[in-house]
């Protein structure tokens, strides 16, 4: 009878298979799982592939601001530094907001909300017809950039598998270099307002990929919406129902239920908190003080000087291209190498070209106009290889679930801060201390970063995020930390 019902309505007939949990069955779960992975990490980092336009779009439109047909009117040398400067003030802002957003309402809220100020930016920019409201667009940019940098670490943290998660999470750099290289390209290519609509594009692009992805397992957790966090984690692990389940059990242990949001005192309340923020504050000072924005400060005169009939905007696509190329190999290798080494050989590598790149514009040897170049290449790819990228990987790694959105706004507040500071002394070191004793400040805080790697930073290489835990606490491996224990101690007598 119901046969027959079935045909006259025209339905499909459901087959019911018992569910396969054979060595076919779990590979099968495993690809497609890392796929939806790869496909979840590459949309969330649009948003900062939509920084990197941000950071590059100032390069190809300096000529046609400070021309005569400027769309805003003719701007001096001073007025186009500060379309650098507040970028960095208003990622400055920005980093105090994203991270109690995500905290709060969720890593997928967060983002959409990250869009707003981007297609405010970018609208004001393309429809702008004064420097001022230039000035409105950079500064709502930059709150937007350093959301960016803020969530896509935390997400793709918290979808991705312990053996892809180094890879995953460096394309957070890949992409922004990507961003950086693609608006060079499409600037010297585009009018003024046909780089704006591009820049334009990407956030609103994100949104709507963005929107068919789930939310992250762990905020689930957090909001102890276990069922919600089991569809998710299913959904990321292909449909295999024992590996989600496993990783479930784990989740809820190392996942902190108590769901009132973290506060500046919880970043320091436990030995393993006060390490992972020692760690993540010391790895984005060398960061922003290896030398590469000076360094990159350089790009077309550093070219000029070996080939005066060089193109400036081929040199600056061409350096972009170097740093998209390494952040990609950084993001194959990762995982197998480890975050500590390459971390160690990006530091030493980028520490001795700046040396050697500072006794070279002191001495201005004959002959060996080939020097500069090979230094600029050479601190280029290793800090897209190590210095740029991996700080990202560690941060995600290293922080608890309770307090990664509040510690990571704060890391990514501090970094701003310095790349900010970093670009407004350059100026003063280059007259007090000469353009080889520019080089040679940063290159010392390269040196200085290869000691506190070597010292301070763990490899957390396909550490599982609760050892991990457990091993900046200084508690044996597979232990959950204090706090979280005493978490669910708390949560248990609520019961």
């Amino acid at each position: 009878m119901n046969e027959e019902k079935r045909k006259l309505s025209g339905a499909p007939k459901i087959e019911v298979r018992p569910m396969s949990t054979g060595a076919g069955f779990r590979e099968r779960t495993v690809k497609s799982g890392r796929i939806k992975q790869y496909l979840g990490s590459v949309t969330v980092c649009l948003l900062a592939f939509g920084f990197g336009t941000v950071v590059g779009w100032t390069s190809p439109v300096l000529e046609t601001l400070q021309g005569d047909g400027s769309p805003v009117g003719k701007m001096t040398d001073d007025g186009v530094s500060w379309l650098g400067s507040l970028t960095f003030i208003g990622g400055i802002i920005g980093s105090f907001v994203w991270g109690r957003i995500a905290d709060g309402f969720g890593r997928k809220m967060a983002g959409y909300c990250v869009t707003v100020p981007f297609i405010a930016g970018w609208t004001i920019i393309l429809f702008g017809t004064s420097a001022n409201m230039l000035y409105a667009a950079r500064l709502l940019t930059g709150i937007s950039g350093s959301g960016a940098l803020i969530i896509c670490p935390l997400y793709i943290s918290e979808i991705a598998h312990d053996s892809i998660r180094g890879a995953l999470g460096s394309y957070v750099i890949l992409f922004m270099n990507g961003g950086v290289v693609a608006a060079y390209a499409v600037g010297a290519a585009a009018s003024y307002r046909g780089l704006a609509v591009f820049c334009l594009a990407v956030p609103i692009v994100f949104l709507v990929l963005f929107f068919w992805l789930p939310e992250t397992p762990n905020f689930y957790i957090s909001k102890s919406r276990n069922d919600h966090a089991e569809t998710s984690l299913l959904w990321y692990r292909g449909g295999n129902h024992k590996v989600a389940s496993d990783e479930m059990e784990n989740l809820t242990k190392g996942v902190s239920k108590k769901q009132e949001s973290a506060s500046y005192s919880d970043l320091i309340s436990t030995k393993g908190n006060r390490k992972a923020m020692i760690i993540g504050l010391g790895l984005f000072t060398w960061q922003q003080f290896c030398g590469i924005l000076a360094l990159l400060t350089f790009v077309s005169s550093i070219f000029q000087s070996a080939d005066p009939t060089m193109d400036s905007n081929k040199a600056t696509i061409m350096v972009g291209l170097f740093q998209f190329a390494a952040s990609y190999l950084s993001s194959l290798i990762v995982d197998r190498s480890g975050r500590k080494l390459l971390l160690l050989i990006s530091y030493f590598m980028m520490g001795t070209s700046l040396f050697i790149l500072g006794a070279y514009t002191y001495y201005k040897p004959e002959g060996l106009s080939w020097v500069p170049i090979a230094c600029l290449c050479t601190h280029v790819v290793t800090y897209a290889l190590g210095a740029g990228p991996v700080p990202y990987v560690v941060i995600s790694e290293t922080l608890r679930p309770k307090i990664k959105g509040l510690a990571t706004s704060t890391i990514i507040f501090w970094g701003t801060f310095l790349a900010f500071i970093s670009v407004q002394i350059f100026p003063f070191l280059n007259k007090q201390l000469g353009e080889h004793g520019n080089f040679m400040f940063f290159g010392a805080f390269c040196f200085f970063g290869f000691i506190f790697t070597w010292f301070l930073v763990p490899e957390t290489k396909g550490v599982p995020l609760n050892d991990i835990l457990a091993m900046l606490n200084g508690d044996p491996v597979g232990r959950i930390d204090a706090e979280t224990i005493n978490d669910e101690k708390a949560d248990a007598a609520c019961v």
